[in-house]
């Protein structure tokens, strides 16, 4: 067996169920050899993109473990792979998930047991921006330009949909009243303050502010609700703090990424770059205070924080444009799905107690998601009434 179109051939057959004793254990051999697992990628994905039903097989577990083990001893922590997407009617699942990379089998799913009634569309770039003075300013729908002045600042939409904020006047402004960024379910957005900080919006978010940023001496934000990926531009006189749900991160210059939705029972800080310190709210107390370093991330519950270490990859997909998870339960998955699709959730019976590992692009519709949650025995009916959409789960 000495080369891939031969391999191919096997696997074929092996699809196709007309592969003999000799042949298959020809097959199980190759791939158990030290290498071949990035081969074994290319030829699944190819092979099964033909027009070609197949079942699940038990036997092709074997190869799936071997291939396992020996990206277990060679895979690195940092590695990042994105899903790669074939034809529409191919289901992604991911066969295995390790350390930062993983193994893609693709297996069709002409029929799906369920039958959705309607396809729901990814999420998209919006946000209301309301200024100090109660306007409210729909951002999907403004036209590219000057959008607003506060204070001696100067509020931009620019080509690429960012906000940007400006100093405008040479005292810099003095107007410290409160500016929010808000994103429905289903958008995201990203902002650039007055100091050159940006601040990337996940779905369902909320971010307060100044226009000028400065509050005694220091640069103030808050984030309300959601999820917000911070690059601070740095200042040493004017330290950077963050407030959110019960706790604050002070940094001077530094990428972090803070989840905070009400629904997940905590608050993650996630610190990709730099140095953060992670405190209760309103405690003064040196002990209780936390310092990150880059890779860390703390937990902040029931008025303890935690520390342990970060997988980047899955704390930041989002920033990426990727869903992703690693041994997440459904209900996990399915609250993430929830704010980016906009859908609302709905248990008939108890969920699984399956794990879920892999990702998918975020530009992709809910149809896609939904059948690759399916090839591990959930199903979905989608049902729309009026302008909600409910997705039930069994």
């Amino acid at each position: 067996m000495e080369n891939s179109h031969d391999i191919k051939d096997l696997l074929a057959k092996y699809l196709k169920k007309n592969i003999s004793r000799e042949e298959y254990d020809a097959l199980l051999e190759y791939f158990r050899k030290q290498g071949n697992e990035g081969e074994l990628n290319e030829l699944v994905a190819n092979a099964l993109t033909e027009d070609t039903p197949v079942n699940d097989n038990i036997e092709l577990n074997e190869i799936v473990n071997s291939v396992e083990y020996k990206l277990r001893q060679k895979l690195k922590p940092t590695k990042k792979l994105l899903l790669r997407q074939y034809i529409p009617y191919a289901a992604i699942i991911i066969a295995t998930l390790l350390g930062g990379g993983y193994l893609l089998l693709h297996y069709h799913t002409q029929k799906t047991k369920d039958e959705f009634i309607a396809d729901v569309n990814p999420g998209h770039s919006a946000a209301t921006l309301t200024l100090a003075n109660g306007k409210k300013i729909l951002l999907n729908e403004v036209s590219n330009g000057n959008i607003a002045n506060e204070g001696g600042i100067s509020v931009l939409k620019n080509k690429n949909g960012e906000v940007i904020y400006t100093v405008s006047e040479s005292n810099g402004g003095v107007d410290n009243r409160a500016n929010t960024l808000s994103t429905a379910k289903g958008e995201t957005y990203q902002i650039v303050l007055s100091d050159g900080t940006k601040v990337w919006l996940n779905a369902a978010t909320t971010l307060q502010y100044s226009a000028n940023l400065r509050e005694q001496g220091k640069r103030k934000v808050k984030l309300l609700a959601g999820e917000a990926y911070f690059e601070v531009s740095k200042d040493k006189q004017h330290p950077f703090i963050v407030e959110a749900t019960n706790q604050e991160v002070e940094v001077l210059g530094t990428h972090f990424n803070i989840n905070s939705y009400a629904d997940e029972g905590r608050t993650v800080t996630t610190l990709e770059e730099g140095s953060v310190k992670v405190s209760p709210l309103n405690n003064h107390n040196e002990k209780d205070n936390i310092i990150l370093k880059p890779g860390q991330q703390s937990l902040f519950a029931d008025g303890n924080i935690h520390v342990r270490e970060a997988d980047l990859q899955t704390a930041l997909a989002w920033k990426e444009g990727e869903i992703y998870f690693r041994d997440a339960p459904i209900q996990e998955v399915l609250r993430q799905v929830s704010r980016w699709y906009n859908i609302e959730i709905e248990y008939q019976g108890s969920p699984t107690k399956e794990v879920f590992n892999g990702g998918i692009k975020r530009s992709s519709n809910l149809s896609t998601v939904l059948r690759i949650l399916q090839l591990s025995n959930v199903h979905f009916t989608l049902k729309k009434k009026n302008n909600s959409t409910t997705l039930i789960v069994r």
